[in-house]
């Protein structure tokens, strides 16, 4: 009850109403607290998250589910144990494929903590995002069609007529060019529906790239770009979307990551190489393409990947990059992130072939993480 008042203010006398007086204060700072530590809890994530290529998809999707595994491994009851501060819940790394200018935009995100591209930045783009790039593995950028060819027979294309499509000028299968190409096939009627990605894209970099280095025509328009001005055809969003466009069309054709393009059953066409031969994409002509090539990183990885002149090597091969930052502010992100790519150029190699990716030679792999152990170290 009531009592009189102490300096004006009424006083609970009653014995529960001092208790009240005691407990809740503590009950309000025990939930203030709580929330406290829910806040904090989300500032520090516990999970590493990348955005980037369609073309390494395969690779991160694939490659993280192991990492986990092996993680998980070491100890399944306490990740604490383990020598890192990896959580093992199942989510340890989420990728999102938005094609390499989508993730290279998204760095900026303070949440998402690496990018993957098919090209590299330039010194400035480094520069700006602040940034450090690694090439990881390799791929390949296969031209695919929807033709109804003979059994065992192969399409044969070169930059030149390849462009020629593009540009809108050769609209048709049986065009002379491309039967010059393909002596003994019979090419079909049929009108050709060039596909090409609608989205900021590493794939399209590498094919604007093929065809500028062997197209004058090319090289003095659209030119080289991660994509397509003034296209001709139709737009697919992403890889799957490319994919469906070329599979649900008769005599498309377009431009994708060769293991995916084998996966879902498209046929590869052979290209031109700067040798004169036609290849298909493999692992035998993607180290040719990059034999010789410095892995040292003393120009940072801004120089683009080129092809050897080498008569097997296949001329759409891509160095598959992944860019971290370098601030101190990220440093414990960026230490799951490497021990991630780490493990990428270690250990996964064999399974990175078969999903159609070709592994960094030894060497290389110890040169870009001997780099990066200098390009990450805070004030470098």
């Amino acid at each position: 009850m009531l009592g009189s008042a102490d300096d004006g203010v009424p006083v609970l006398r009653t014995r529960s109403a001092r208790l009240r007086r005691i407990l809740m204060p503590l009950l309000i700072l025990t939930v203030v607290g709580l929330v406290a530590l829910l806040l904090a809890g989300r500032g520090q994530q516990t999970q590493i998250i990348g955005a980037g290529s369609t073309l390494a998809q395969p690779l991160i999707e694939r490659s993280a589910a192991a990492f986990r595994s092996v993680q998980a491994a070491d100890n399944p009851s306490r990740a604490a144990q383990t020598g890192n501060d990896w959580v093992l819940d199942g989510s340890g790394i989420q990728y999102e494929p938005v094609g390499s200018l989508g993730g290279i935009m998204r760095l900026a995100d303070p949440e998402v903590d690496f990018a993957m591209s098919d090209y590299p930045l330039s010194a400035d783009g480094l520069a700006q995002l602040g940034a450090v790039q690694l090439p990881i593995a390799l791929g390949a950028v296969a031209v695919v069609h929807n033709l109804d060819l003979p059994a065992g027979q192969a399409l044969q294309l070169d930059a030149p007529t390849v462009a020629s499509i593009y540009l809108g000028r050769t609209t048709r299968w049986n065009d002379p060019a491309i039967a010059a190409l393909n002596p003994g096939l019979t090419l079909p009627d049929l009108d050709i529906t060039a596909v090409h990605r609608s989205d900021g894209s590493g794939s399209t970099h590498g094919f604007t790239g093929y065809l500028s280095a062997g197209s004058p025509d090319w090289a003095a328009g659209p030119g080289t770009s991660n994509t397509i001005s003034r296209p001709t055809g139709t737009g697919a969003e992403r890889t799957g979307g490319l994919i469906e466009a070329v599979r649900g069309t008769p005599g498309a054709i377009g431009y994708v990551e060769q293991g995916q393009a084998q996966r879902a059953g498209l046929r590869v066409a052979a290209l031109r190489n700067a040798a004169g031969r036609f290849t298909v994409p493999g692992a035998a002509a993607m180290s040719a393409a990059v034999a010789g090539h410095d892995w040292s990183g003393r120009d940072d990885y801004v120089t683009p990947l080129s092809t050897a002149d080498d008569p097997q090597a296949y001329p759409i091969t891509a160095a598959i990059y992944a860019v971290v930052k370098r601030s101190p502010q990220f440093r414990q992100d960026t230490e799951r992130t490497l021990r991630y790519l780490a493990f990428v150029m270690e250990q996964y190699d064999g399974a990175a072939q078969d999903l159609g990716y070709l592994p960094l030679p030894p060497a290389a792999a110890q040169a870009v993480q001997a780099y990066s152990a200098t390009a990450l170290t805070p004030g470098a």
